[in-house]
């Protein structure tokens, strides 16, 4: 037994010097009586944490609850360095005695110390056996007169210039980031306010829910946006720009109206409505609709109930107006007695306008418009035409295209077959002019600004793709 208690001082004092080796600095040598247990003590000394104005000690683990532990630091140069900076004692070199306690490390110690008592509160919460620091134990940190203010480390001496820039760019990042969310807050509208209701995103949008919204917003931010005027909008996020283009379109909101709700000046709303206007035709209108009106034979795998009698339809035609501020005489139609411009409009059997020609004055007949359109040539021998009795253009399609209109009353009265057809025709075009209603629903078509002249065919052609988005408007086809 005694072999087995002797063993350990031995291996314990085989690493201490001879006494005759510690010797005290001076002038001339002399010999200093050092004890077993004084050269030992280093040995013994229990673990406590180096952290400035932490007092955590390894003997508290048997006197309290608090479950600690004590890690070396790593040895790893790169986040040896990394730790000093964070505990802030880069001047520091740890030995193989030096610990950090467990309770910076509220993520774990593969994610480094990161609570600290200058992070955690005004005061540094201590273990509730300890309490807070002593007056006395206070001043013991700082150098007496006698000793060498050198060698003395404080916390406050502790910081260099680097951790100083280090926590400078993490407050900056902090307060750039609480900036932008405050912003967000100022706004007295945003899209958040109503995604939660699909009532008051048909009503603000004319779009059926959140997620068709959403849908746009994840299109629009797979590309770069080019914005009109020469700066970028930061601050509003792109589903509020989304959001304010789209009410711009749906109720025609003036613009000091738009700028008071999102909290932003008027030149930011034409900013974001001009772009996003361009950005949305890009990507809707020539990326999917431009130039691809759907063959007979692609018809007819939708082809409603009562489109039956016209098997080979593939184009229902009809011209919607578009009034704008604007004195021109040209662009003056004397039957609406006011400003106003004309396109032509296709839309399929099944209700998707699949066709929108550009503005023309409103003064142009519906047989020049379609003339003029480029609509005529993406239609096939075999192909047939439904419009309306004002369309009287069968002397410009092309050779093997057949029209079908109501028929006009010559005799007086119309014949049994006569009357057949224009009630087939009449209940084929019933839900074609409800897909034109629903374009009209987006009521800056009912008055363009006359600022927005020179993007007015981009406006139309992008409330015509918004309204093939909503809901099929036939049960059949949904």
């Amino acid at each position: 037994m005694r072999c087995h208690i002797l063993l350990p001082i031995r291996l314990l004092y085989r690493d201490v010097k001879p006494l005759s080796d510690y010797t005290v600095s001076g002038s001339k040598q002399r010999h200093c009586p050092v004890s077993l247990p004084t050269a030992l003590a280093g040995v013994f000394t229990m673990p406590q944490c180096c952290v400035p104005c932490c007092l955590n000690r390894s003997e508290f683990k048997k006197t309290s609850d608090i479950q600690l532990s004590f890690y070396r630091f790593p040895c790893d140069e790169k986040e040896k360095r990394k730790w000093l900076l964070l505990i802030r004692r880069e001047n520091y070199t740890p030995n193989c005695n030096s610990r950090v306690c467990s309770w910076h490390f509220p993520n774990g110690k593969a994610a480094g110390p990161s609570r600290f008592a200058w992070n955690e509160g005004k005061t540094f919460q201590f273990p509730k056996h300890l309490g807070h620091l002593p007056i006395n134990r206070r001043k013991q940190m700082v150098p007496s007169s006698g000793e060498d203010e050198g060698t003395a480390e404080t916390p406050c001496t502790s910081k260099s210039l680097l951790a100083l820039e280090v926590e400078n760019d993490m407050l900056r990042e902090e307060n750039a980031q609480l900036k932008k969310q405050l912003e967000i807050q100022k706004q007295t509208f945003s899209f958040s306010q109503i995604s939660s209701s699909p009532d008051r995103v048909q009503y603000y949008t004319g779009l059926p829910d959140a997620a068709t919204v959403l849908f746009l917003e994840a299109l629009l931010s797979k590309f770069e946006l080019q914005y009109h005027s020469d700066w970028t909008v930061q601050m509003m996020p792109l589903v509020d720009q989304l959001l304010l283009t789209l009410m711009k379109l749906r109720l025609n909101c003036g613009h000091v109206d738009l700028a008071t709700r999102f909290n932003c000046s008027t030149a930011t709303v034409t900013n974001i409505f001009t772009t996003l206007i361009s950005a949305l035709y890009d990507v809707l209108y020539v990326g999917l609709l431009e130039n691809n009106i759907p063959s007979t034979a692609k018809n007819q795998t939708s082809l409603p109930d009562c489109f039956q009698p016209f098997p080979n339809c593939r184009i229902v035609l009809d011209c919607t107006e578009v009034a704008i501020s604007n004195a021109e005489r040209l662009l003056y139609s004397q039957y609406k007695g006011r400003t106003i411009l004309k396109a032509l409009i296709g839309v399929a059997p099944n209700g998707v306008i699949t066709f929108a020609s550009d503005l023309y004055g409103g003064r142009a007949s519906d047989k020049a418009i379609t003339a003029a359109c480029g609509l005529l040539q993406h239609l096939r021998p075999g192909d047939m035409v439904m419009a309306e009795k004002g369309f009287t253009i069968q002397d410009i399609l092309p050779e093997g295209v057949s029209l079908n209109i109501p028929s006009f009353l010559i005799n007086g009265q119309f014949t049994q077959e006569e009357v057949n057809n224009n009630r087939l025709i009449s209940k084929a075009r019933t839900h074609v002019e409800c897909s034109i209603q629903r374009l009209k629903l987006f009521h800056i078509l009912d008055h363009i600004p006359y600022q927005f002249r020179l993007n007015i065919n981009k406006i139309l052609k992008v409330c015509v793709c918004l309204t093939n988005l909503q809901t099929p408007i036939l049960c059949e086809i949904a």
